[in-house]
């Protein structure tokens, strides 16, 4: 499987500023492997989001979103910018007035709220179902990421895996047949639902392969 790397990167740096673009905003982690979104920054503060990928947290591999994620997005801009929106409010928590200083104190007690919670909602909201199927993934091609969402199609490398499991010549709708088999073996049957994952446009066939994960199979 080919991947190219997308690690924190600075492409200009001066003695007054420094700018360039970074991943932020780290969302939906199964095992080593999470979302993030590319901004421009300056001076590290998120500026602009540029693309969500999926990246691995141990090798760097990295593979681009066919859309932004929105919630790495928002994560993105909450765990960098409300952070200082809290130490400004640390000192006007310093000032005599009881008025400026109770409302420091609520202002600092919903920053560090909405910071927290955006790690504990993360958490909360994964489904069941990608996360089985970026599992299945992380198994077959050692990185956790559902084709549903990738910008690249991984259908050839999954194709490439499954001659490997097959003695004769593979048909182009080999998955198709295998998610409508009641008897095909649980490591094939994981194979033809990710390559159906590829099939983005096709909805009432994620709908079948969604079918076939552990714990909500149904035999056709």
């Amino acid at each position: 499987m080919s991947v190219r790397t997308e690690g924190d990167l600075i492409i200009g740096e001066s003695m007054l500023i420094v700018w360039g673009k970074r991943t932020y905003g780290a969302v939906h982690k199964v095992g080593d492997t999470s979302v993030k979104t590319v901004f421009g920054h300056l001076w590290y503060l998120p500026l602009f989001p540029m693309s969500s990928h999926y990246v691995d947290g141990k090798t760097g591999a990295s593979f681009e979103l066919n859309g932004m994620n929105g919630r790495s997005v928002l994560c993105g801009y909450m765990r960098v910018w409300l952070p200082l929106v809290f130490v400004s409010f640390l000192m006007g928590f310093q000032a005599d007035h009881s008025g400026v200083k109770m409302f420091s104190g609520l202002a600092m007690f919903l920053m560090a709220a909405l910071v927290i919670g955006s790690y504990v909602f993360d958490k909360k909201v994964v489904s069941p179902s990608t996360v089985q199927v970026r599992s299945m993934m992380k198994r077959h091609f050692g990185v956790a990421v559902d084709p549903y969402e990738c910008l690249t199609s991984l259908q050839m490398e999954i194709d490439e895996r499954m001659r490997a499991h097959s003695t004769g010549s593979l048909d182009a709708f080999w998955y198709k047949n295998l998610l409508n088999s009641p008897s095909a073996q649980p490591e094939i049957v994981e194979l033809a639902v990710l390559r159906a994952r590829c099939d983005q446009h096709d909805k009432p066939l994620q709908q079948l392969a969604l079918r076939k994960l552990p714990g909500v199979r149904t035999v056709a």
